[in-house]
């Protein structure tokens, strides 16, 4: 979904007029537009935030619609088992190596191909073709982690329609088969992945 200050605003309009407030030599006046500017941009912001969060409810409402069942879990036991079945997988040596490596998000790992997954179109496949009875759902920077059941009725197509009304803390979207070592990756960059990575 493209952020509504896009839809609503030109940014390069935007720019020009604080260009011009900055120029204003009444520094009470100068002070009194930025403030009004700021608070219009917030308030865009809130809506534009509010939007998505709505749509994005509306998707997992949807799931749970056709019998995805979604649990709150524990996070740090579940981060804690998938770092140790896939990030240990790769030497501190190997990481230094990698030219502009770093671990900000745990998708580094495919995306500078210090492990082998499939991406795109083939990750995607891979996903929908595998045996899925129960996965785990967690994110880089939001604090929410979910069991999922009936997870043999989620598809790549449901993860790209969470994906496209998520919030920036839901955006980096790890799906974990830990009994089965397997992981299913959709990070924010619309240029990267999806990711599919499983343990032989």
């Amino acid at each position: 979904m493209e952020s509504i200050i896009f839809r609503i605003m030109n940014l390069k309009e935007l720019h020009q007029l604080e260009e011009e407030i900055e120029k204003i030599s009444d520094a009470q006046e100068r002070e009194t537009r930025t403030q009004l500017i700021e608070q219009i941009v917030e308030k865009i912001t809130d809506y534009d935030v509010h939007v998505r969060e709505y749509a994005y409810q509306q998707s997992v409402h949807a799931l749970i619609e056709r019998g995805i069942i979604l649990e709150s879990a524990t996070r740090e036991p579940i981060i804690t088992k998938w770092d140790y079945q896939f990030d240990r997988l790769v030497s501190a040596e190997a990481k230094k190596a990698a030219k502009h490596y770093t671990n900000q998000f745990r998708w580094h790992l495919f995306s500078f191909e210090l492990l082998p997954a499939v991406q795109g179109d083939q990750a995607r496949t891979a996903f929908n073709e595998i045996e899925k009875g129960e996965l785990y759902l967690f994110f880089d920077y939001a604090d929410e982690t979910y069991h999922i059941k009936n997870a043999h009725l989620l598809t790549a197509d449901d993860v790209e329609a969470l994906m496209e009304n998520s919030s920036l803390n839901h955006s980096d979207m790890y799906f974990y088969d830990p009994w089965n070592k397997w992981t299913y990756i959709k990070p924010h960059e619309k240029y990267c992945g999806p990711y599919f990575f499983k343990v032989e």
